[in-house]
């Protein structure tokens, strides 16, 4: 055997083994750094599709947004109407709306709460604008809802961000803050 052979073979083996290592460590980073840089690039790319994408939905989503305010007020309303005149009136109209062909939503008004005086009195000034106090104090009667004068005032007192009184002469007129 020659030892020379074997020592060059074992050598150049052991060098070869270290030169391919070597150069894979490199060559995987290098490729790593690409993949990262085609990521990134793709990834600007598809965002600058999706902020144009939102762009043009945007519109929409305020008018969606606007819509939902406005259904949730008018939502309010009609419980207020229903606790005051009744539920029974209006349970056949609530019935008819649910069947729409193009309602999304059902439309119920749930009446399990006690009517507030000043719940009341905001239904009854939502429809007359402005009214006196004392026609006030009549028109809750009507509807069954025993209330003083005191207890009217005390209600008006309380809710002054809802309510705003004027007094022309000796009346006091009570209307919505807008």
């Amino acid at each position: 055997m020659n030892l020379e052979n074997c020592n060059n073979d074992s050598t150049n083996n052991l060098t070869h083994v270290e030169s391919s290592c070597s150069v894979s460590a490199v060559i995987r980073f290098a490729d790593i750094e690409k993949r990262l840089d085609q990521q990134y690039n793709e990834d600007v790319k598809q965002l600058r599709k999706n902020y144009s994408e939102q762009n043009k939905l945007r519109p929409a989503v305020i008018r969606f947004r606007d819509l939902e305010r406005e259904a949730a007020s008018r939502e309010r309303r009609m419980k207020r109407i229903v606790m005051l005149m009744g539920d029974e009136k209006y349970s056949d109209t609530i019935e008819s709306l649910r069947q729409g062909d193009d309602v999304s939503k059902e439309i119920t008004v749930n009446t399990d709460d006690k009517l507030h005086l000043w719940r009341a009195m905001q239904a009854i000034v939502e429809q007359a604008g402005e009214i006196q106090v004392v026609d006030l104090q009549d028109t809750l009667e009507y509807f069954k809802i025993k209330a003083s004068r005191q207890a009217i005032e005390s209600a008006l007192a309380s809710h002054k961000e809802r309510f705003e009184t004027k007094v022309r002469g000796r009346e006091k007129f009570v209307s919505l803050k807008r």
